[in-house]
């Protein structure tokens, strides 16, 4: 009886060991992909199912159209709508970039000098995307700063304003070193952890 209790435990050392070879093997694997530059190629394939691209066409014609860099749109319309074209929100904001109607009833009177569509066609992938650029492209104009636009995009440029006129919200008047709305606040932050991941992956 001793003895076979001997094999037993012997038997599950073995596994014990094993399986500790294979979670370390697991954990060298991961620290090679994800810390490293290693392995790039299966990385960043991995990491597209969580960035993804779709409208490519759309986001390529609005980015050469207005000059504002792909990742940007792509990190936009991940965290506003991820990628729903039929998206509206609690407040109203339509589509995949999430403009609000009166904003884009502004925004065609900017570019256009006219209002040719309605509320309703902001749920065209091409004329959101298109609109929703010329949008972002307006603000990192009136700002100098894409973290600055990115918050005047979620928080208007009313608040954007008054927050940069606040020493406790901007030191130089140009930029934000903080963001009282802790949405906007999450919102800039997540945008621009997209924006750099896209970057990374896509280039």
């Amino acid at each position: 009886m001793e003895q076979r209790n001997r094999k037993k435990k012997k038997g599950h050392g073995c596994l014990g060991f094993a399986i500790g070879l294979i979670i370390t093997a697991v954990a060298v694997f991961c620290i090679l992909i994800f810390a490293t530059d290693v392995f790039s190629g299966p990385k960043n394939q991995f990491l597209s199912l969580f960035y993804q691209r779709h409208y490519t066409a759309e986001v390529a014609a609005s980015s050469e159209e207005f000059k504002v860099d792909e990742n940007l749109i792509y990190a936009v319309i991940k965290t506003e709508s991820k990628f729903d074209e039929d998206a509206v929100s609690g407040a109203g904001a339509i589509g995949l970039m999430q403009l609000m109607p009166d904003t884009f009833t502004w925004l065609q009177e900017r570019l256009d000098d006219e209002v040719k569509y309605t509320a309703e066609d902001l749920k065209n992938p091409a004329i959101n995307i298109r609109y929703g650029t010329y949008y972002l492209a307006y603000l990192t104009e009136l700002y100098g700063d894409t973290a600055t636009a990115v918050a005047a995009y979620n928080a208007g440029t009313s608040n954007v304003d008054r927050w940069l006129e606040d020493p406790s919200c901007s030191e130089n008047g140009k930029t934000l070193s903080a963001i009282p709305y802790a949405e906007t606040d999450k919102y800039v932050e997540k945008v621009m952890k997209a924006q750099e991941m896209y970057r990374k992956i896509y280039g």
